[in-house]
């Protein structure tokens, strides 16, 4: 039990220790190899897989009584696939296309003829191995609406800080160079931000941590949109899809649930929109958001964003930036009776408003001092107040800086019985 005597007396508060959200790597593409080769009638084949992402595209081969072998491609995916085949080591073998050869293969095809291999010599063995990568949707035909403005991927009203930003230096290059991570908490609301074709849900995994070994563990959901893009939505939570491969989706539909599966150290959502390269697999490119009145925005690491989801009510826009000493002045609030002096905050973003309470039964006069790590103060230190018996009152603003790994806050408090 805290009793003031004659003289003040001191006490010490650890209040709060914030760690940043995590950041995210995910990596796109998906690649098959096949090696065939052609002695006495006989095709051995052997295959090798790379990366996470499915394709339902292959390529497949006939052979001919008049010695040719077909090259043929199918995608049973109700999206395009762009497949690149390439031969190597051909001996006696010429193929009546230019090689490499890339194209795309309509969704739903069983049968498109490629090319053929015809024998050089009709004596004399034969042999040659080919290969063929496989990715989602067209290069040739993709061309992003650049004067589309997103939805932020999260409930209308609902505000989040974009904890990594395009060209983030943990993780956020090479295909990832334009994706944003938001600080969405674990079981957070995920909406899609454009309106499109679900074609890719991953939603079985329960694994996430830090290190490249989790990264085929994270849970997606890919939306391709009528220009050819993707809205590539990464981290979900086990069982976090709301929707299914073939669904139609409108702009600010809820289609699932944040988490931090796959390469991530906690949890948060990771967004980017992607178009498929004729080299294969896909580029993230820079997007713009929609703003709170309808603006185009263009999100950079560290800034906050209110989703608007159109035809939804309005909300009261407060940002913690905005936030002055003088928007607290004269607060007052009634607390139980304790016998104990007790700090609370409320976060606005990066924003801290401090308050303090006086569960004693008369009036202390305290001196309160902050110890800061990876923050700011608004107020001058030593803070001197007066805080009348069983009464909570505001102490100051503290800032926290974005580019911090770690933020805390430890107040101490000397106080004396006002006489």
């Amino acid at each position: 039990m805290d009793r003031p005597l004659d003289g003040p007396r001191r006490r010490e508060y650890v209040v709060e220790m914030v760690t940043l959200p995590p950041r995210s790597l995910v990596g796109t593409g998906w690649k098959r190899s096949l090696a065939a080769v052609i002695a006495g009638g006989i095709i051995a084949l052997a295959s090798a897989f790379a990366q996470s992402y499915p394709a339902e595209a292959s390529v497949y081969t006939e052979e001919q009584p008049d010695g040719r072998v077909l090259f043929l491609a199918e995608n049973g995916g109700i999206v395009p696939a762009w497949i690149t085949v390439t031969i190597e080591d051909a001996v006696n073998v010429r193929a009546d296309v230019d090689l490499p050869l890339s194209v795309a293969v309509p969704a739903g095809e069983d049968r498109l003829d490629l090319f053929s291999l015809s024998p050089v010599r009709s004596t004399g063995s034969r042999s040659y191995r080919y290969s063929y990568t496989v990715g989602m949707g067209d290069p040739s035909t993709a061309a992003h609406q650049d004067d589309y403005l997103y939805l932020f991927p999260y409930g209308h009203g609902e505000k989040h800080r974009v904890t990594q930003g395009h060209n983030g230096d943990f993780s956020h290059f090479g295909e990832n160079q334009y994706a944003l991570d938001f600080d969405l908490d674990e079981g957070a609301a995920v909406h899609a931000a454009r309106e499109g074709l679900v074609v890719r849900v991953k939603e079985d995994s329960r694994v996430g941590g830090p290190t490249a070994r989790y990264a085929p563990y994270g849970n997606v959901i890919m939306i391709a949109h009528d220009d050819g893009s993707f809205g590539n939505y990464v981290h979900l939570q086990y069982g976090g899809a709301l929707v299914n491969v073939g669904d139609r989706v409108e702009a600010g539909d809820l289609i699932g649930y944040s988490g931090s599966t796959g390469l991530a150290s906690g949890p948060h959502l990771h967004f980017d929109v992607r178009i498929p390269r004729r080299e294969g697999g896909m580029r993230s490119i820079p997007v713009r958001f929609r703003g709170p009145a309808g603006e185009a925005v263009s999100p950079a690491e560290g800034d906050v964003f209110y989703a608007v989801h159109p035809g939804k009510p309005p909300f009261e826009v407060v940002f913690g930036s905005d936030l002055r000493l003088e928007d607290f002045a004269g607060h007052s609030a009634p607390v139980g009776e304790s016998r104990r002096i007790e700090f609370r905050a409320e976060q606005n973003d990066l924003t801290f408003a401090v308050f303090v309470g006086n569960g004693f039964p008369y009036a202390l006069d305290t001196t309160i001092r902050f110890a800061l790590q990876g923050m700011t103060i608004d107020s001058p230190q030593p803070i001197r107040l007066e805080i009348p018996a069983r009464t909570e009152v505001f102490v100051t603003l503290l800032r926290a800086d974005p580019e911090a790994s770690q933020w805390q806050y430890a107040p101490t408090v000397e106080y004396r019985r006002v006489e």
